[in-house]
Formats: structure tokens, sequence, C-alpha cells
């Protein structure tokens, strides 16, 4: 049996015993991984003798029921079990765009913290799970060297102050200066972005934080207004860019566009409306559709726009356009 194998089900094993408050037997935690007595005798022996906290009472009949230690780090105010623990660990790969930000360096210190207090032999052990489970990010930019502008950035969200900040937008074709009031920052796809206030604009907008060419704390402070939530301004966004009112859009998809469609929730407006037997039909309530023109073309001929028109018209064209690109390179 490989390695990764059964590390994965030694995790499980952990993760069983920790979840059942007045213990569970040995022939249930053989039924839960799948394995023989032997085997999950095997594990259980092994996870003791580096260092894991188990161990067994006898009940009725006999049974000894595996308990582990509630608190696997009990350390002034910090108190973590076993699975907290390594999930934390392996999350450290969720944050790797972030590296080398406030972000991904305070993931890191915490880190380093909880592992000075465990037994190096537990976690060398489970070291192995990092080739058997990874999270694929998605391509990112290096957050590293904007390291000094996000903190000035996170300085003024807690503090509500203004920032001058000079800017590269995608539409403009020169930065521009403004006044900037930040509201919050949003991780998303491996991006780091920044909603807020723009004077210049006299709105809220949403900025990509590597585009930002300069920042500059201001004493100036300014006022969230109280009705405004991260969450609920990006309500109506398929991504991270939210404009106007939320409307409804329906699509039909199909063959294994239609699939996707039934086994993800792609937003939280997603409401299938017609599920046939070659196709999908399903409805959105969007405010912007700059990403959700982008989603649609990227199942080309398995999704059609049904409504509303206007966007109907978008895709068509944009289809056509692409179409015309090929015509002239062929």
């Amino acid at each position: 049996m490989a390695r990764g194998d059964s590390l994965i089900r030694q995790w499980n094993l952990i993760r069983l015993i920790q979840s059942h408050r007045f213990g569970i037997n040995l022939d249930d935690l053989c039924s839960a991984v799948k394995c023989s007595r032997r085997q999950v005798q095997r594990d259980l022996s092994l996870l003791r003798h580096v260092g894991f906290p188990l161990y067994h009472e006898k009940a009725g009949f006999g049974k000894r029921f595996w308990k582990i230690e509630a608190n696997f780090v009990v350390s002034d105010q910090l108190a973590l079990s076993m699975t907290e623990i390594l999930s934390l660990s392996l999350c450290e790969q969720m944050l790797l765009p972030l590296a080398g930000t406030p972000f991904g360096d305070g993931l890191r210190t915490v880190m380093k913290k909880i592992r000075s207090l465990l037994p190096e032999t537990s976690l060398a052990h489970f070291r192995g799970l990092e080739k058997k489970l990874i999270v694929k990010n998605v391509p990112s930019y290096d957050y590293s060297r904007h390291s000094k502008e996000i903190g000035i950035f996170n300085q003024a969200i807690t503090e509500s102050r203004a920032l001058k900040i000079r800017y590269r937008s995608t539409t403009q074709p020169k930065p521009y200066d403004t006044c900037f009031h930040p509201y919050g920052l949003v991780v998303y796809s491996g991006d780091l972005y920044c909603i807020g206030f723009m004077e210049k604009y006299c709105e809220i907008r949403t900025l990509k934080l590597s585009r930002v060419l300069g920042v500059e704390l201001l004493a100036k402070p300014f006022h969230t207004p109280k009705d405004f939530k991260l969450e609920n301004y990006l309500d109506g966004s398929f991504g991270i860019i939210a404009w106007g009112e939320p409307k409804p859009i329906t699509v039909r998809l199909y063959s294994w566009a239609a699939t996707a469609i039934r086994e993800h929730q792609w937003h939280p407006s997603q409401k299938i409306v017609e599920d046939g037997k070659d196709s999908v039909t399903v409805q959105f309530e969007l405010s912007d559709t700059t990403e959700f023109k982008r989603w649609v073309l990227g199942f080309g001929r398995n999704a059609r726009v049904l409504k509303p028109a206007e966007l109907v018209q978008d895709i068509a064209q944009e289809l056509a356009e692409a179409q015309a690109v090929y015509k002239a390179d062929a």
C-alpha cells in the first residue's frame, strides 16, 4: 500500500476518534475506514508511538473504546485539536499567492508557533500528506512586492483614513491620481482587491492592488456608510465586479456544460428552472455581466444565453468577432 494512502487513513482515524466524545470501538473504526482489524490496530499503535495522545477505555461487553485528548495543544489561552492543527498546516498552501504579504506572513508565523508546541515525531509523521493532498492555486500575481502598500491599505481600513493613490486602470490609457476611502479587502481567484469609495468618480469602485502604482496614507478621516457590507455589495457580482441593481439572466447549457451546472453552485442566486435530458436551463440574478460573459463564452457552443436581449446580442457579437479573427488567419 502506498505511503500516502496509509497517512490519509491514519488522519481519518484521528478525525473519527476525535469526533466521538465518548469514544469509538475498533469495529466501527474498521468499518469507517474500510480496513481490517489488524491494519487499524497497527495504525493506532503507530500513532501512539509517534506521540499522538490516543488511549482506550473498556465499556460494556469488554469492548475497547478509543479516545483522544480533547485538546492536543494547550498553552495559556491556546487550545487546538489535532485535526485543527493538521488542517491549518495544509491550508497554508491556500495562501501561497499572498506569501510575503502581511496575510501570508501572519499565517506562517502562527503555524511556526503551533509547530513549536508539537512533538516533532507527530509533525514528521504526516508531512507526506502534502504530496497526497494539495491545493492547486489558479495563476496568481506575486504580491510580496506590494507588502508595504498592503500594510498601508490595512492601516487605512482599520483607522478609517483616506488614501491618496496612483492607479493604472485597464480602461484608461494613463495612470491617474485620486483620493480613495478603503472599505475592505477581498481575495478572489488568487488576487487581492480593495473595495471603497473613489472621489474621482464619486462612487464605490473595486481596485486590484497589483495595479496600484503608489499609495499615501492621509490624515483625512472617512466614514463607511452604515448600510454597506462587503458580502452584500458583492452579491450581484459573478466574481469581483459589481455595478447597479441585480437583473435576471437565463442561460441554457448542453452536454458537459449542463453537468457542470448540476454539480457546482457558481453563484448564490443560481437556480435551475428546467432540467431536461439533454440540457439544463438556469437563472441568475446579477448586477454586472463582465465576468459572467467570460464564463459563458468558456462553454463555447454548449451554452446559449436566452435573456436579457442585450446580453444575447453582446455574446453573439463576441462570437462573431472571434470567428472573424479565425477567418482572417485562415
